[in-house]
């Protein structure tokens, strides 16, 4: 008898809610795979977080640039279209690289870092099916 291999559970929009329930929050990242996304594009970055679920809005950080810890009571994303960047969220921290994408909880502490000479090219972008009116 041949045991059957369970499929990776799929990253999903709504899953901030249920993950800060856990003791632990174990950062989501979601990497770019040609194979599944197609070719890297800003615009292809952008389709993809609206097809999640997300209304996002293109940030461009200069080298260097350290953004300072900010909270946020709606569900987020940070992709990176274009640069490196080191993020935080509350105290877990990963180098992000272009077709990367992160969820930021609700309430979440989240602080962007860019690492080395170039810019970052991010996409910030707020869960739309989130009841809350204040978006930032």
């Amino acid at each position: 008898m041949t045991p059957s291999i369970a499929a990776a559970p799929r990253w999903d929009a709504g899953a901030a809610g249920k993950l800060r329930a856990c003791m632990m929050w174990l950062m989501r990242i979601d990497r770019w795979d040609v194979r599944r996304d197609g070719p890297l594009s800003e615009a292809s970055l952008q389709q993809k977080l609206h097809a999640l679920g997300y209304q996002a809005a293109s940030r461009v950080y200069p080298a260097g640039a350290v953004v300072s810890a900010q909270t946020d009571a709606r569900e987020r994303i940070q992709a990176v279209a274009r640069g490196l960047i080191k993020v935080t969220i509350d105290g877990e921290s990963a180098i992000l690289t272009a077709g990367d994408v992160v969820l930021v909880p609700r309430g979440a502490v989240r602080r962007v870092e860019v690492i080395g000479t170039s810019a970052a090219h991010c996409l910030e972008a707020v869960f739309l099916g989130d009841s809350q009116s204040d978006a930032s």
